[in-house]
């Protein structure tokens, strides 16, 4: 086909006239070009109103001329000057400012972070044991001893012998016990806890799990250097050789690599019972006072006079 004004030929005719030179079939260029051969007939008819947007149809224009040996560019010149086809023009973004009233205020956003912090805090806090009761120490200092109920008062003078204090819960009540260094090691729990025991030997778990409300584990003896993690060290009774020792921590506090070895256990609870004021003579919590606080009653002065129960004083 012609160009009736300049009698050219179109790029139809060009292109099919390149293919019969060739002496390449249609087909042929459908495989050399990969461009759908519905494509490439439109191309030789000039029907450009079956071909995909321009920049695809100018590309097809060039890979069709240059299979048949002919100039690429002339020929996507050409192609352009006949097509009525226009380039895509991108539909420009909507830039309208957002609507003030669905945005919320600056008090509201000042405020919800506000909140936000304040729990933080809080958990932080909470974690940390700062809201757990502090112990009220006794100011009057004379108490009616609960173990033996001989009518004997407890008082602050250091000469007179202080009776002994309420155990802590996980700790054994028998006075002066000390925990053995050997015999089984069971961990009980107080409450659901999660608990992990490994050997640092071979770097492998014993148990990862949680142990369930008055659940117990015995720590296998047979293997040594075991060590403990847990996020609740106070849910946790440990027990050696059948004698409790103190909590390894507080109620939520996370311990790691705690060694689970009979003589480590008995070294931690012998220094913290060294480090228990209750493990002194002394002023004590009232609530670790089995008995109601005489505080009317006058501090005995020392005497070597023994007293109604046989005992002297200061001895």
């Amino acid at each position: 086909m012609e160009l009736p004004e300049s009698g050219v030929k179109r790029t139809g005719a060009m292109l099919a006239a390149g293919r019969a030179a060739a002496g390449l079939e249609i087909a042929d260029i459908a495989r050399e070009t990969r461009v759908p051969l519905r494509h490439l007939r439109a191309l030789e008819a000039d029907e450009h109103d079956s071909l995909p947007a321009l920049p695809y149809a100018v590309g097809f224009v060039k890979s069709y001329a240059r299979t048949v040996g002919l100039d690429p560019e002339a020929l996507a010149i050409q192609f352009r000057a006949e097509t009525t086809k226009a380039a895509h023009v991108p539909t420009p973004m909507s830039l309208e400012p957002l609507d003030e009233r669905r945005l919320p205020s600056k008090g509201l956003v000042f405020a919800s972070v506000g909140v936000v912090v304040l729990i933080i805090a809080g958990l932080s806090a909470w974690g940390s044991g700062a809201f757990d009761p502090a112990p009220v120490t006794e100011v009057a200092a004379v108490a009616q001893d609960a173990s033996t109920d001989t009518g004997a008062v407890e008082s602050t003078d250091p000469l007179v012998p202080a009776a002994p204090t309420a155990a802590a819960p996980g700790f054994a009540a028998t006075p002066g016990a000390v925990v053995p260094a050997v015999g089984p090691v069971v961990l009980t729990a107080r409450e659901d806890v999660w608990v992990q025991i490994t050997d640092p030997a071979t770097r492998s778990n014993i148990k990862v799990g949680i142990l369930k409300t008055g659940e117990s584990y015995s720590v296998p003896a047979a293997t040594p250097g075991l060590q403990l993690r847990t996020g609740k060290a106070g849910a946790l009774d440990v027990t050696v050789g059948g004698r409790a020792i103190p909590p390894l921590g507080g109620p939520v506090e996370t311990i790691r690599d705690v060694s689970l070895a009979p003589a480590d256990l008995a070294a931690r609870a012998a220094a913290t019972t060294a480090g228990t004021p209750a493990a002194a003579a002394g002023p004590r919590p009232i609530a670790e006072i089995p008995r109601p606080v005489l505080s009317s009653l006058p501090t005995p002065e020392p005497s070597s006079a023994p007293t109604a129960n046989g005992t002297v004083p200061g001895v």
